[in-house]
């Protein structure tokens, strides 16, 4: 690792300002669509892993069926196996970042995915700390009134 991603890693994230900060620092600019799993550790400082995802369905309450869970909506079980992923790596929050190449700054699509997200991280107790979407002007928050 070098000083740089050191430093990176020291940095407490006490706002959600300084938590796009490092957004922007880190994934600058949207290249392709896909969703990002940030992860905040004990001391409030960017855990591992940065973690990109591709290829997630585009309707967030779409079910599907798996040997574990039965049938859920795939955003019951995205956020079930981030909830798996705290756990075991030791992390106490996530943060989802949608990236999508483009002007717009929140599409349709990105506020349905949000939404789910919060209804299922909620649901699960799961420690959802903030969302964003990455497009091809930089870094914007995704607060509640954005997508209920």
């Amino acid at each position: 690792m070098t000083n740089s991603e050191e430093s990176v890693r020291d940095r407490v994230l006490h706002t959600d300002d300084q938590l796009s900060d490092l957004i922007s620092l880190l994934l600058q600019r949207a290249n392709q669509r896909q969703l990002w799993l940030l992860f905040i550790d004990d001391r409030g400082c960017l855990g591992d892993p940065v973690m990109p995802m591709a290829d997630y369905p585009e309707d967030p309450l779409e079910t599907v069926r798996v040997a574990d869970l039965g049938e859920v909506a795939h955003s019951h079980l995205l956020m079930h196996r981030i909830g798996a992923m705290l756990e075991v790596t030791g992390n106490t929050q996530v943060v989802l970042v949608w990236e999508h190449p483009g002007r717009e700054s929140v599409r349709k699509i990105d506020r349905a995915w949000a939404r789910a997200m919060a209804e299922q991280a909620a649901d699960l107790g799961i420690p959802l700390r903030a969302q964003f979407t990455l497009y091809g002007r930089g870094v914007r928050q995704l607060h509640p009134d954005d997508y209920l």
